[in-house]
């Protein structure tokens, strides 16, 4: 299996120097053609890799996405990677927060291609319009004191792909009619996450959780979801602490949910 190491910085160009700079980490980058997935690899090197080291496939055997699904994509055409964090003052409870601020570097890498239409599909995904654009898979090793010793966090991102086997899948070329630099949108991701990670790290965890709330698939309105106990009509409230979606019935009746315990129609 082919494998390059090369420094971030030579390998792509930041996009925004003000961003780089408040960086809590140097990145580094392992490239693979193939490999099984990209989360895997991190996990080979956890705990010897730098934090903020990157891992990045042109194509996956055996992606995954949560809870053991599937995550399938033609090679040469998406951005699949995986990164190294070691997040040793972020306790368990806080874990959620992870998903949080990696959701928010994804929509401001998208937003820029993308005014409108982007939203955070709760728990893991982004979505254009109604369609999926990408997913996250975080992975966590938690050490003493309830804290997480370690997290792999992993990004699938549809960029230039053109055809799915799904209709509930999208990519940026095809709701743009253009094809991207699936480095250049990397290294915006990276970017905006590394100053996102830096607010988490200073305990703003109320803004980085008001701005989540806010661009969340189908925040506005009530929508018909499928739960553990039948159908509901209801109205996205928030995402508590703890990763649960807050959904208020028409009769005012509040419920939290775990991913899998509802799902959107």
């Amino acid at each position: 299996m082919d494998i390059n190491y090369i420094p971030m910085h030579d390998l792509f160009d930041p996009l925004n120097d003000a961003v780089q700079a408040d960086a809590p980490f140097d990145r580094a980058s392992f490239y693979y053609k193939s490999c099984a997935s990209t989360n895997d690899l991190a996990q080979t090197y956890l705990l010897h890799a730098a934090e903020g080291t990157v891992f990045i496939a042109d194509h996956q055997y055996k992606g995954r996405g949560q809870r053991g699904s599937k995550w399938t994509s033609e090679s040469g055409k998406n951005l699949l990677f995986s990164f190294i964090l070691y997040p040793e003052w972020l306790t368990i409870d806080r874990v959620f927060s992870l998903n949080v601020v990696t959701s928010l570097a994804i929509y401001d890498a998208l937003v820029d291609y993308f005014p409108k239409g982007i939203a955070i599909k709760w728990p893991n995904d982004l979505y254009y319009l109604d369609k999926k654009l990408g997913g996250i898979l975080i992975e966590t090793n938690i050490g003493e004191g309830y804290k997480i010793k370690a997290a792999v966090i992993g990004i699938g991102l549809n960029v230039n792909q053109l055809h799915f086997e799904s209709a509930n899948f999208t990519s940026l070329a095809i709701d743009s009619g253009n094809s991207f630099d699936r480095s250049l949108l990397l290294t915006h991701i990276m970017d905006a996450f590394g100053g996102y990670y830096a607010h988490l790290q200073n305990g703003m965890d109320n803004l980085l959780w008001e701005r989540y709330i806010n661009k969340l698939y189908r925040k506005t309105g009530f929508h018909t979801f499928a739960t553990t106990n039948g159908w509901l009509e209801g109205s996205i409230l928030s995402v508590n602490r703890a990763g649960e979606l807050v959904v208020a019935g028409r009769n005012g009746t509040q419920s939290c949910y775990k991913s899998k315990e509802i799902v959107f129609i």
